[in-house]
């Protein structure tokens, strides 16, 4: 059978069967609400076809550009984005270099210099593995949250579910160049994402914009649709 794809009206989510759903009612298996499925459409007259003597060359199929699914970037939140836990074990890597020079002059154990490197590198693995177990990746039609290292957690969002994006930036997160984008969408499940310790969030949200914008545009979305009724 011919397959379909229709929309929820709860939810939006797309869901596809085949032509006979046509008429049936059927649960969104995003929200789980009831929703009719729309009769087929009137089917028209098919015109004769041209005989063609001989066999006609294979064309190549060729995607359209405006349906392909290109990266527009790939980041991860940067290390200054925890300058506490980064100073503090810089200190301590440093503490752990002065004790090392001054332990011949207090007779000190070699072993107490040691005690403050551990730390102070067992702190900078740590900023670093939560720095690579989080990346944002942002395409033509999709967003991608990943967090974690072992267990992942990956959040999908569609771009033309996106109402608006935010970016929050503090007086010394603005001096270090990084700050959080907030990416307001109309899923209920997930009504807002958080890309923490982004670097030059400002341009970030821009490139954003523009690619929910031309998300819209392509799935006739119109922003009317993400106002609630007075």
């Amino acid at each position: 059978m011919k397959p379909i794809k229709f929309e929820c009206p709860h939810c939006h989510e797309i869901i596809t069967g085949d032509e006979s759903l046509y008429g049936q009612q059927v649960k969104c298996r995003k929200c789980q609400a009831a929703i009719l499925v729309p009769q087929a459409p009137a089917s028209t007259q098919p015109q004769s076809a041209r005989l063609i003597e001989g066999t006609p060359p294979a064309v190549p199929i060729v995607p359209d550009e405006a349906t392909q699914e290109n990266d527009i970037f790939k980041l991860s939140p940067v290390a200054r984005a925890f300058p506490g836990r980064l100073l503090l074990g810089l200190i301590l890597i440093g503490l752990a270099v002065g004790l090392a020079i001054r332990a011949q002059d207090f007779s000190w154990p070699r072993w107490v210099p040691l005690i403050p490197l551990v730390f102070g590198v067992l702190l900078l693995l740590l900023l670093w593995i939560r720095v690579k177990s989080c990346s944002y990746r942002l395409t033509t039609q999709r967003l991608f949250v990943r967090r974690g290292w072992l267990a992942k957690q990956v959040n999908e969002l569609e771009l033309y579910r996106v109402k608006d994006v935010v970016v929050d930036q503090g007086g010394l997160q603005r001096l270090l160049g990084y700050g959080t984008i907030t990416v307001l969408t109309a899923d209920d499940t997930t009504p807002e994402v958080d890309l923490v310790g982004v670097s030059r969030p400002t341009a970030v949200k821009e490139l954003i914009r523009t690619q929910y914008r031309a998300a819209r545009q392509r799935e006739g979305v119109l922003p009317t649709e993400f106002m609630k009724s007075p």
